[in-house]
């Protein structure tokens, strides 16, 4: 069984995704459960401290409903959550027996980060909250309060625009292009992500040169694409690569070598 679910897929620009916010969207909070949460989140930061990871509650959007249209746009619907209460409910203890709707269903994003010269930017997790060892894509939670437009709109873009600037230093001027693959559902600890793709305008060498805002990425990993070199990789790290950043490599695999070839692949991770 894969451990995502691919909610959205196509190539949206930032005015081909449409979102509707909601704030008093919220996650539905019991007296009990609130109590459920406050005791594991005490647990959570007591053993991030114990192994010099950072964890921080930090005010979050949270995943709704979308809808792909014939139009090519994608429309979202989002409220409010926290990152408190995406680790607090991502315990199989809380989510099993639970509709997506019951849970903090948190909103990231990630990306595909692809230098002029054809390379992928990749990161094996170490020291952080999730995804331990495994191989992932450039990316991060979408921040209320950092990541919106000048009147106050959130904007996913610019959420993935600042996790490359913090996680390589890469900066806006150094993007070529961007767009949107589509969305995911991460079923193993339960959030959605939206998928990106981001062309840069420079080198993997230029790249290198770059000083990240923090040091969340202790090495940064590539991957020179080719159509069989992305099969690859995927067939052989597979359930070594986030449930997220695999979806995010499919759809980026879908856009570069067409239906067939993720067609192809999926066939063989089921």
């Amino acid at each position: 069984m894969l451990e995502f679910n691919i909610l959205a897929c196509g190539l949206y620009r930032p005015d081909q995704l449409r979102i509707t916010y909601k704030p008093s969207l919220s996650m539905p909070i019991t007296p009990s459960i609130q109590a459920w949460m406050n005791t594991l989140w005490q647990q959570k930061l007591a053993s991030a401290r114990e192994q010099s990871i950072p964890l921080f509650d930090a005010p979050l959007y949270r995943f709704v409903s979308a809808e792909s249209r014939a139009d090519n746009t994608l429309h979202l619907v989002i409220g409010n959550t926290s990152y408190k209460e995406y680790v607090t409910t991502r315990p199989p203890d809380f989510f099993e027996g639970r509709g997506r709707q019951e849970l903090g269903n948190a909103l990231a994003v990630c990306s595909v980060v692809e230098t002029s010269d054809g390379y992928i930017l990749l990161d094996k997790r170490r020291g952080v909250d999730v995804y331990v060892g495994r191989y992932h894509v450039i990316g991060g939670f979408f921040e209320r309060g950092r990541d919106s437009t000048p009147d106050a709109q959130p904007d996913p873009f610019a959420a993935m625009r600042r996790e490359i600037r913090e996680e390589t230093g890469v900066t806006p001027e150094d993007i070529r292009e961007q767009f949107c693959l589509g969305l995911v559902y991460d079923r193993t600890t339960p959030h959605a992500e939206l998928c990106f793709l981001t062309r840069l305008n420079i080198t993997l060498e230029e790249v290198r040169t770059r000083v990240p805002e923090e040091d969340e990425i202790k090495q940064l990993e590539v991957l020179q694409v080719t159509a069989e070199s992305l099969r690859s990789f995927i067939l052989t790290h597979h359930g070594q690569i986030s449930p997220t950043g695999e979806p995010n490599l499919l759809l980026y695999g879908g856009i570069r070598y067409r239906e067939k070839w993720i067609e192809e692949v999926m066939s063989l991770l089921t």
